[in-house]
């Protein structure tokens, strides 16, 4: 063989190795960002459940910072907004509903009722908490709406079959 021949040869096979080890280092930075972006959502998913719990414990006990149940309630509606605002909430859950759907799909319709009555129920927590902290009162309606907005979430979570991360964790509503 001659020198050009092993020459074009060797080099062929170095570009074929380039070739190969380009495809696998962008999927592996496609991975990378997938979990770049699971590691986020399970941070803000960190944070709800933060303010859930501190919302279940200035509800029931006064103590220094009891006047920050309102903030709190605000918090946790605004904490859920880093995940995307309520339309393209509604259009990811499509989305990962089709991804992993056995069996007949929610409408667009269906999903957006769930999205407002989220949103509704945030709104409720937030009012119940602000009048718990200006009125004092029974802890009860201010647990009574948490409890609401976490079970609007769950039942929405829970309609994606697991395709969905679990906000509230083994312990949540």
């Amino acid at each position: 063989m001659s020198v050009d021949g092993y020459v074009g040869r060797y080099v062929g096979r170095k570009i074929v190795f380039c070739g190969l080890l380009v495809g696998l280092l962008s999927m592996l930075s496609g991975q990378a960002v997938a979990s770049e972006k699971e590691h986020y959502v399970q941070s803000v998913i960190s944070l709800l459940r933060l303010h859930a719990d501190a919302i279940r414990q200035l509800a029931t006990k006064e103590f220094k910072y009891s006047r920050n149940l309102a903030r709190h309630a605000a918090a946790l509606h605004h904490t859920f907004g880093l995940l995307g605002p309520m339309d393209w909430h509604t259009a990811e859950a499509a989305f990962l509903q089709k991804k992993s759907a056995d069996g007949q799909l929610l409408q667009a319709d269906d999903f957006e009722k769930m999205a407002d009555r989220c949103q509704l129920s945030m709104k409720t927590l937030q009012q119940t908490a602000l009048q718990h902290v200006e009125s004092g009162g029974k802890p009860e309606p201010v647990l009574k709406a948490l409890d609401d907005v976490q079970g609007v979430c769950s039942s929405c979570h829970d309609l994606l079959g697991g395709a969905a991360p679990d906000v509230w964790g083994k312990q949540g509503k």
